[in-house]
C-alpha cells in the first residue's frame, strides 16, 4: 500500500507543502458554511468543506466570506482544530494534483519555537493522527494519517538547505516571527525565540523597516552578532531581507532545495519550512 510522506507548514495566511512530486500552496483562511444564493469563483483555491461535521468555506472564498472578519485563528501554537482542517486540506489538495488514489499519508509540520513543547506537541500529533474523512467540493475522500511529527518553525527550515553547518534562521510568518539558531547542526535553544508578531498582525504591514527594527531588536537580545551568516524565510523575505541586511550584513535569502522524483530545484523561500519538514519526514519515515 503506496504511502505518501509529507511536510506540510499549515500558516495562518498560507498552507505549504512538499513532497516527492513537488510543491503546492493554498490561502489557509477559513470561515463557517452559509447558503449562497450565487456561486462565484473567488480564487483556483475555493473550498467548500465538511470534516468531523464541521462544515465552512476555505481559501480566497473565506477571505471575502467571513462575516467575523479575519479568516484565521493566530497565536503561539498550532494545537487547535482550524490547524486540522488546514492540514487535512492540504493533504487533500496535494493528493488531488499529484497522487489520485492515495490514502495513507505520514507527514511532519510545524509549532512556532517558543511553544515547541511536549505537550503542545502531542496535542498536535493526536488530533492528526488516524483515519479521517472529508468532504471537499463535493468529492467523499478518507485519509489514513499513519505518523505525525511535529517540527519547530524557523529550524525545520534549516534542513531545506545544502552544505551548511552553522546559521542564524529568521523566518517570517503571518502570526509570528521565529528565530532559529542551528551550531554544527544542533539547534540552539537559549539562543532562539518565538516573536509574538507577524505580517498580519502589526498595525502597518508596509513599513518593513519598522518590522525589521522589531526583528533585530529581538535578536540582539539573543546575543546575535551582526556578521553572523543569517537566513531569511517566508513569503515577505524577499522584501524584507533589505531592511534585516542593513544590520545582519551577511544576511541572504535561504534558498531551499527540493528533490523531486531524481531531480533537485530551488524553491521560493516561503516554502523553506515545508521542504525542511518534508526532508526530516524522509528520514523519520522510511
Amino acid at each position: 500500500m503506496s504511502n505518501l510522506i509529507l511536510g506540510i507548514d499549515a500558516g495562518n495566511h498560507m498552507a505549504k507543502v512538499a513532497g516527492e512530486y513537488g510543491i503546492d500552496s493554498y490561502r489557509t483562511a477559513i470561515c463557517e458554511w452559509f447558503e449562497r444564493d450565487v456561486v462565484e469563483i473567488h480564487g483556483a483555491d475555493d473550498m467548500e468543506f465538511e470534516i468531523d461535521g464541521r462544515k465552512g468555506f476555505a481559501g480566497t472564498i473565506a477571505v471575502y466570506e467571513d462575516e467575523f472578519g479575519g479568516g484565521s485563528m493566530f497565536g503561539d501554537s498550532k494545537a487547535h482544530e482550524d490547524t486540522k482542517i488546514r492540514v487535512l486540506l492540504a493533504i487533500h489538495r496535494y493528493i488531488e494534483k499529484y497522487s489520485p488514489g492515495i490514502e495513507n499519508v505520514s507527514l511532519v509540520t510545524g509549532q512556532p519555537i517558543s511553544s515547541h513543547k511536549d505537550a503542545e506537541k502531542k496535542k498536535i500529533i493526536e488530533m492528526l493522527k488516524g483515519t479521517h474523512e472529508l468532504i471537499v467540493n463535493k468529492e467523499w475522500r478518507r485519509i489514513h494519517i499513519h505518523d505525525v511529527a511535529v517540527g519547530a518553525e524557523g529550524s525545520g527550515a534549516y534542513w531545506a538547505t545544502s552544505g551548511i553547518r552553522s546559521a542564524r534562521i529568521i523566518d517570517v510568518g503571518s502570526g509570528t516571527v521565529n528565530c532559529a539558531t542551528i551550531a554544527d547542526k544542533r539547534y540552539i535553544n537559549n539562543a532562539s525565540d518565538t516573536f509574538n508578531f507577524g505580517m498580519e498582525t502589526v498595525n502597518n504591514k508596509n513599513d518593513l523597516a519598522s518590522i525589521a527594527r522589531g526583528i533585530i531588536r529581538g535578536t540582539t537580545k539573543l546575543k546575535w552578532d551582526k556578521n553572523d551568516i543569517v537566513l531569511i524565510c517566508g513569503g515577505i523575505s524577499k522584501d524584507i531581507l533589505p531592511f534585516i541586511a542593513k544590520y545582519y550584513v551577511s544576511a541572504r535569502l535561504l534558498e531551499p532545495l527540493l528533490k523531486n522524483r531524481g531531480d533537485v530545484i530551488f524553491a521560493d523561500p516561503v516554502f523553506a519550512n515545508a521542504i525542511g519538514f518534508y526532508n526530516l519526514a524522509r528520514m523519520t519515515f522510511k
